[in-house]
């Protein structure tokens, strides 16, 4: 074989291996991870609606499912199937243009979210108000599906 087909051998045989890892979506059931404590606290469900992504709470961890620390709107409610996360839009491997709701303190930020690279199953999740620089990040870790059901 010549140098050139070898080469051309190897770029497809690279394109074919990054294909997999390419195709890798945010979408399914991931544990909300705290930043401050790093306990899981909930169990959202993170699916397409539209051109966008939502996700919803359809597990709170503690408290017998239900939210005792939360803002007046969600204080003492079971959470299940609340909508937190609306508008993540697909950007090269970025969502962007999302929000996200805290339940604890009822505020809404804008929020945008990745996958970790190298490792499908982390969800880097950071929300600002305004300037991305003003904000929390949160790295959630991907589950079995049977925890969103």
């Amino acid at each position: 074989m010549t140098r050139l087909s070898l080469t051309a051998l190897f770029a497809l045989a690279l394109s074919l291996l990054a294909a997999p890892a390419m195709a890798q979506s945010v979408t399914g059931c991931w544990a909300s991870v705290d930043d401050e404590d790093g306990q899981v606290k909930s169990y959202v469900k993170i699916y397409p609606e539209g051109n966008t992504l939502v996700g919803d709470i359809v597990r709170l961890v503690q408290d017998g499912g239900r939210c005792t620390d939360c803002a007046d709107q969600y204080n003492g409610r079971v959470l299940r199937n609340e909508r937190i996360m609306t508008g993540f839009k697909r950007d090269g491997a970025r969502y962007e243009d999302g929000s996200i709701i805290d339940p604890k303190s009822g505020r809404t930020y804008s929020a945008l979210m990745n996958l970790v690279e190298g490792n499908s199953d982390r969800l880097y999740l950071r929300g600002y108000l305004g300037v991305r620089a003003l904000g929390r990040t949160q790295y959630w870790r991907r589950v079995p599906t049977s925890n969103c059901n």
